[in-house]
C-alpha cells in the first residue's frame, strides 16, 4: 500500500496517474513490455513441452529416477545467477554464437529458473494420478500410448499444468539478473532504469505488477477448488 500511495500521489496534488504515464516516456518501454510477455508465452510452452512427458513417462516407467529427477530439480535454487549465465554464455558462443544477442536466449534460461517450483507443480498432479490403470485400458481399447498421454492424462493435468504456467509467467515478469547479465532489456530491467529518474512512476508500476502477481496465484486456487468441486460431483 506505501508503494500505491507514493507512486499515485504527488504533494499537493493528490491522487494522480501523472508518475506511471510518464514511467513510459521511455522509448523503449513498450518493446520491453511487449518482449517480457512474449518471454513468458515462450518460456511456459517450453517448459511444459520438456517437463510434462517427462515427468509422466519417469512416474509410470522409473519410479526410481523420478525421485533422481525430483532433487536435481531444485539445483537452480543454489546455482547463482552470475554462474549460469557465464555457463551457458560459454555454451552459446560454441554453439550458437549469434543466439546469445537473441532476446530468445533467455527463454531456456528462464526455463531453469523456474523448474524448481513448476516441476513441484506438474508432479503433484501427476502422482495424484493412477498412470499404470490409465495406460492399461486405454491400451486394451487400441489406444497408443501418445493418444493416452493426450486424450486420458493430459485433461486431468489441467490445473497442475496451468499452476505451473502461471508460476512460469510470475517468474518471467520478475526476472531481473540474467536479463540484466545478458544486455537484454525485459520489463524488470526497465523498472530499474526508470527508477532513478522516476521512482514515483516505476512505485506506481511495481504496484500493478504485485497486483497481477497476486491475481494469477489467486487464479491457481480459485481453479484448483473449481476442478476439485467438478470430481466430487
Amino acid at each position: 500500500m506505501a508503494a500505491a500511495v507514493f507512486g499515485f500521489t504527488r504533494p499537493g496534488e493528490g491522487f494522480t496517474f501523472e508518475p506511471l504515464i510518464s514511467a513510459f516516456d521511455n522509448p523503449r518501454a513498450v518493446s520491453a513490455v511487449i518482449d517480457t510477455l512474449l518471454l513468458a508465452v515462450a518460456t511456459t510452452l517450453l517448459m511444459l513441452i520438456l517437463l510434462v512427458p517427462t515427468i509422466v513417462f519417469l512416474n509410470l516407467k522409473s519410479p526410481r529416477l523420478a525421485r533422481v529427477a525430483e532433487f536435481l530439480s531444485v539445483l537452480p535454487l543454489v546455482i547463482p545467477a552470475v554462474a549460469l549465465v557465464s555457463g551457458v554464455s560459454e555454451f552459446y558462443r560454441a554453439v550458437a554464437p549469434s543466439f546469445l544477442v537473441s532476446k530468445w536466449s533467455l527463454v531456456p534460461l528462464y526455463v531453469i529458473v523456474a523448474l524448481p517450483l513448476c516441476y513441484r507443480a506438474i508432479d503433484a498432479g501427476v502422482k495424484a494420478l493412477d498412470l499404470k490403470t490409465m495406460f492399461a485400458a486405454s491400451s486394451s481399447l487400441g489406444a497408443t500410448s501418445t493418444q493416452t498421454l493426450f486424450n486420458v492424462v493430459l485433461p486431468n493435468l489441467r490445473v497442475s499444468m496451468l499452476s505451473a504456467s502461471l508460476l512460469s509467467i510470475a517468474m518471467t515478469l520478475g526476472e531481473f539478473a540474467i536479463a540484466s547479465l545478458l544486455l537484454h532489456y525485459t520489463f524488470p530491467v526497465f523498472i530499474v532504469e526508470v527508477s532513478r529518474s522516476n521512482p514515483r512512476g516505476i512505485a506506481a508500476l511495481s504496484f500493478i505488477t504485485i497486483l497481477i502477481t497476486w491475481a494469477l496465484m489467486a487464479s491457481i486456487s480459485a481453479i484448483a477448488k473449481i476442478d476439485s468441486a467438478r470430481k466430487e460431483k
